[in-house]
C-alpha cells in the first residue's frame, strides 16, 4: 500500500491506472489462434483447448440423445448441439444439485438484475415533420450473441446473470456461453446452473481467444454470434481486439479498478474493506481512496494493513491519496474515469451531478461495490482504464439496433424533392437528384 499527496491531477491519475499495452508477443499469438480457429473450427477449438486447458473436449463432452437428426448449427445456424456443447442433462443437473442457498441467491439477483434491465428498454417510434414525410426507428434485437464467462478453477455464475439477463431482456434470437473448462470437459457447477435458470442451452467449455474467435466467425459447434460480451484475461480481450468490426464487442476490459471519495465521517474499515475488495481480483486490480481527512488516512493506513493481513490479499495496488478538497477530489475522478466510484461522504447526492466519468457511481457509506457486483440489480461489466470517458456499462442497448424508417407520400415528396436535387447537384450526383424529382412531380 502507499500513500501519497494530490499533486497535479493528470499526473496523479496517470500513476493509478494500471493497464498496460498488449505486448507485440501477445499480438502475434491470439492472432495466431484466430486464424486457426477461423480456418479450421471445431478441430482447433479440440487442439487448443487440449494444448492451453489440459483438457479433452469433443465427443466425450456430448449428450449421447442428442446425436441423432439435424445439422450441428454453426454460422448458418440450427437448433441441435454441436459436438461440443455441456449436454441439456448436465446443465438441468447443475441446478438439482446446487446448495438450497446458493439457488435462492442466484433467483434472487436474476429478478434484480432482469427489473434494472427491463426498465431501459427503449421503443419503436414515428414522427411526421414539417413537409409531410413520416421519419421514425424500429427497434431490433440482435440475432445471436456470444457471452464470454471467466471459469476454469473458478465459477462465476454472477456474469452468466450480468451478460445474459441484458441479452434476453433486449430479445436478442440466440445466446451462445463459452467458458473454459474443468477438469472432466465440464462448466464450473455455478456457470452451469447460472445458464439452466436462465434457459440458456448452448453452453460451450471452452475458454480464451479460442472462444472468442469461434463466436465472431463460428464453428460446427458454436454459432457465429453478433455481439460478444463478457470479461477475461488478456489472451481474451486482445482477442476481442481482433476480431472488432467483424463482430460487435462490449469493450476491451482491463484491470477491475474502484476509487473511493471519502470524508472524516467514514467507517475506515468498510473503506479498506472496499478497497481490498477490488486489489482481490487480482491481474493488475486497484482500490484508491481519495481522502478528506488526515486522520481518515492515518487509519485507512492501519485498517488496510490489518484485513490484508487477515483475508491474505497484496495491497501493491492500494493507494491513499490526500485530496485537500471535494472540488479536486472529483477533477481526479472525472480524469481518472474509473469503472467503480463509491461517495462515502455526508451528502452523495451533492456530489453526484458533478460525475462526469464513471462506469458506475455508489452513493452513501452502505452503498458498496459488492452489492452491485451480485445482486442489488446495476450490470458489474463496466468499462475499466479510463473507457468511462465515453463508454458505458452493458446494457440492454448493446444488443439492440436502432433502424431508420422513412415513409412520404406524393405531397410530401413534391415538397422536398427541390432542396435535395439542389444538395445532390451540388454534390455532383445528378442521380440522386433525379431520383427525386421523379418523384416529387407527382403530389397525388
Amino acid at each position: 500500500m502507499r500513500r501519497i499527496p494530490l499533486g497535479d491531477i493528470e499526473e496523479t491519475a496517470a500513476a493509478l491506472h494500471a493497464s498496460a499495452e498488449a505486448s507485440d508477443e501477445l499480438r502475434r499469438t491470439v492472432g495466431d489462434i484466430v486464424a486457426e480457429v477461423r480456418r479450421s473450427g471445431d478441430a482447433a477449438l479440440c487442439e487448443f483447448t487440449r494444448r492451453f486447458d489440459g483438457v479433452e473436449i469433443g465427443a466425450a463432452a456430448r449428450d449421447p440423445s442428442d446425436a441423432a437428426g439435424g445439422d450441428a448449427p454453426g454460422a448458418a445456424g440450427g437448433d441441435v448441439p454441436g459436438t461440443l456443447c455441456v449436454p441439456p442433462a448436465s446443465l438441468a443437473a447443475a441446478v438439482e444439485g446446487l446448495d438450497p442457498e446458493l439457488a435462492g441467491a442466484l433467483r434472487l439477483a436474476a429478478a434484480n438484475i432482469r427489473a434494472y434491465h427491463e426498465r431501459e428498454l427503449p421503443h419503436s417510434w414515428r414522427e411526421t415533420l414539417a413537409q409531410g414525410q413520416v421519419v421514425g426507428q424500429e427497434i431490433v434485437p440482435l440475432a445471436a450473441a456470444g457471452l464470454y464467462v471467466p471459469g476454469g478453477l473458478a465459477d462465476y455464475p454472477s456474469t452468466v446473470l450480468m451478460t445474459g439477463i441484458p441479452a434476453q431482456a433486449a430479445g436478442v434470437g440466440r445466446i451462445v456461453v463459452c467458458s473454459p473448462p474443468r477438469g472432466d470437459g465440464s462448466v464450473p457447477p455455478g456457470v452451469a446452473a447460472a445458464c439452466a435458470l436462465l434457459g440458456i442451452d448452448d453452453v460451450v467449455p471452452v475458454g480464451g481467444a479460442q472462444a472468442v474467435a469461434a463466436m465472431a466467425y463460428g464453428t460446427a459447434s458454436v454459432p457465429r454470434c453478433d455481439i460478444i460480451v463478457g470479461p477475461g484475461n488478456r489472451f481474451v480481450a486482445e482477442a476481442k481486439r481482433q476480431v472488432m468490426g467483424e463482430v460487435a464487442i462490449d469493450s476491451l476490459a482491463g484491470p477491475s479498478e474502484v476509487l473511493i471519495v471519502a470524508d472524516e465521517g467514514s467507517e475506515p474499515s468498510w473503506v479498506a474493506a472496499d478497497v481490498l475488495a477490488q486489489a482481490e481480483h487480482g491481474a493488475g486490480a486497484m482500490g484508491a481512496v481519495l481522502s478528506l481527512s488526515p486522520a481518515l488516512s492515518d487509519a485507512l493506513e492501519r485498517e488496510v494493513a490489518r484485513l490484508a493481513y487477515d483475508l491474505g490479499i497484496a495491497t501493491d495496488t492500494v493507494t491513499v491519496v490526500d485530496c485537500p478538497g471535494t472540488d479536486p477530489a472529483m477533477e481526479l475522478v472525472n480524469v481518472f474515469a474509473p469503472e467503480h466510484l463509491e461517495l462515502h461522504v455526508e451528502d452523495p447526492g451533492a456530489l453526484l451531478p458533478e460525475v462526469r466519468n464513471a462506469g458506475a457511481v455508489f452513493c452513501g457509506r452502505r452503498a458498496a461495490t459488492a452489492f452491485a457486483d451480485y445482486a442489488a440489480g446495476t450490470n458489474h461489466v463496466l468499462p475499466t482504464g479510463g473507457a468511462a470517458r465515453y463508454a458505458q456499462g452493458l446494457s440492454v442497448s448493446h444488443f439492440l439496433k436502432r433502424v431508420a424508417v422513412l415513409e412520404l407520400d406524393g405531397a410530401a415528396a413534391a415538397r422536398l424533392a427541390a432542396p435535395v436535387a439542389v444538395l445532390a447537384r451540388e454534390e455532383g450526383l445528378a442521380a440522386h437528384a433525379l431520383s427525386v424529382e421523379l418523384r416529387g412531380g407527382d403530389d397525388a
